[in-house]
């Protein structure tokens, strides 16, 4: 799911379109504690997020929900996006881990290789994490992942690993997750 950040409903509505248009499944909101708990859900693989979330033009709103995402979900690409964008205001956000910088008026094409490119850049930082990886800390960080999206429900867990409650709470204490 790509997470658009806006608080401009027709921007949410245009960019979401696009999206959909491109074959991605977007989810949009207006404000930062929504994008937050989206963050929290586990199931976003990108965001695009307004640098100023209200009437404000300094972009400071856009950098700290930033650095809360990335505290969040540190490897989930984030688009920075803005009508008031400066060169420092872009470094700043490259600089706290943005992965990109989009300025309004935007080209859907140009926003869509973008997303594009952030999530071919993700996919391999994965794929060469899991490769320095033991089968332990895979396993490890895989039940870590579904008991936070399962708010910590130990059944639920259970059923979506496919082990039985008892094996889970052996692998909790082995781990000690």
């Amino acid at each position: 799911m790509i997470l658009i950040v806006d608080d401009d409903n027709a921007v949410r509505m245009a960019l979401s379109l696009a999206l959909e248009r491109a074959g991605f499944e977007p989810l949009a909101v207006g404000n930062e504690a929504e994008a937050l708990d989206a963050v929290r859900s586990g199931r976003v693989e990108l965001v695009i997020l307004d640098m100023n979330l209200t009437l404000s033009t300094t972009g400071r709103q856009g950098v700290e929900v930033l650095r809360k995402i990335r505290i969040l979900q540190p490897d989930v690409p984030v688009i920075m996006i803005t009508a008031w964008g400066t060169i420092p205001l872009a470094v700043e956000t490259m600089n706290y881990g943005a992965a990109d910088f989009v300025t309004k008026p935007w080209s859907n094409a140009d926003v869509i290789a973008k997303i594009k490119k952030a999530l071919a850049r993700s996919s391999e930082q994965k794929a060469r994490t899991c490769n320095d990886k033991t089968l332990e800390e895979i396993e490890a960080d895989t039940i870590r992942e579904v008991l936070r999206r399962c708010g910590g429900n130990l059944s639920e867990a259970s059923k979506q690993l496919g082990i039985t409650r008892q094996s889970l709470y052996r692998r909790i204490e082995k781990f000690k997750l």
